[in-house]
């Protein structure tokens, strides 16, 4: 088939006056270049589209080349941006693999899609958004605190002072995100557990084998965004100061009884279904007292070789291309497309 891939690179002028991780869930050159390979050789034809404010020309002018879109775009601008590339695709008619524009925003909110999950009876840890540090805070809110942003993945607002003990420590950090960010808060409890993420594929979907996130020392434990190696000389070219340390190691598959993987697994598939994830997701979450409660899902996970994502499905015995493949297979079926590559037949969804 010929898949486009519709992708945003990390570039310079989208950091200018904001904090370094705004390019938390942007790519490389040597991600996307990692995929356009997989795909070719798996036997497909490639196109690559930048997911910049020319796509939608773009995708306009190449439609009829295009079988169907592999979309790992974050998008440019607001905090509805994921659901830009699917809306395109939609009203040109395009196949994707990936989400609709309706799951991805609410998935973007973390504070929507926890209230999915509560209406579905899936446990989530008890929260509030704060948009103003004026705002009182919930007395049935316990600490320990985590405070992150509503409207931002991949550990973006994150760093060692995230989990607050008491009301002083929780000002402190509201001041720092809202005034930097310029966005809401979401203040949630903070859930001491085992803390695993499980890629999902399919429709209905299925999991792929589950990941433990072991942190390394500290009683505060969040995983932080370190950007990829090729991404830091960079941020020195740039300019741009640098100072990461590595918060956690993951074990695939993760080391746990049968039964608890089973309780997992359930999670995670009831958390895509309510949501109505299509094609593929990775969900995080937290496990105490044997209960997995539900972090985040993401249907635009990380898919670089490198990843937790790719990572499960090698425990799995998939290569990267059979992964990718898979991926837009799934896909193809759910809109009942012919491999074909230069047609295409499109039914329903």
């Amino acid at each position: 088939m010929n898949v486009a891939i519709l992708y945003n690179l990390i570039r310079k002028e989208l950091v200018k006056g904001r904090p370094l991780d705004a390019i938390a869930e942007l790519d490389s050159k040597e991600t996307i270049q990692a995929e356009k390979k997989a795909f070719e050789e798996a036997g497909h034809n490639v196109i690559l589209i930048e997911a910049d404010e020319n796509a939608f020309q773009r995708l306009k002018k190449l439609r009829n080349k295009i079988d169907i879109v592999f979309n790992v775009a974050e998008g440019v601008h607001g905090e509805a941006r994921r659901s830009q590339i699917p809306a395109m695709l939609e009203m040109l008619n395009i196949p994707y693999a990936g989400s609709d524009a309706l799951t991805q925003a609410l998935c973007l909110d973390k504070s929507m899609a926890k209230r999915i999950m509560i209406v579905h009876g899936i446990p989530t840890p008890r929260f509030q958004v704060v948009e103003s540090i004026n705002e009182k805070i919930d007395k049935k809110l316990k600490y320990p605190l985590i405070l992150k942003l509503v409207h931002e993945g991949s550990q973006m607002g994150l760093d060692k002072d995230s989990v607050v003990e008491n009301m002083h420590e929780l000002i402190k950090k509201l001041k720092h995100l809202i005034k930097t960010y310029k966005e809401p808060v979401l203040v949630e409890e903070f859930i001491e557990g085992r803390e695993f993420t499980i890629p999902v594929i399919g429709n209905p979907g299925f999991t792929l084998p589950i990941i433990e996130v072991v942190f390394e020392g500290g009683d505060k434990k969040t995983d932080l965004w370190v950007p990829d190696d090729p991404v830091i000389p960079l941020i020195k070219k740039w300019g741009r100061r640098i100072k990461f340390n590595q918060t956690s190691r993951s074990i695939c598959p993760a080391n746990i009884p049968e039964k608890m993987a089973e309780k997992l697994r359930s999670a995670v598939l009831n958390a895509y279904r309510a949501l109505d994830c299509k094609d593929f997701c990775r969900i995080d979450m937290i496990y105490r007292g044997g209960t997995p409660y539900i972090l985040e899902l993401n249907p635009t996970p990380g898919i670089d070789p490198t990843y937790w994502f790719p990572k499960s499905a090698y425990a799995a015995g998939m290569t990267y291309s059979q992964l990718l493949d898979k991926i837009i297979g799934v896909a193809a079926e759910r809109y009942r497309l012919k491999n074909r590559r230069n047609a295409k037949i499109r039914g329903k969804r």
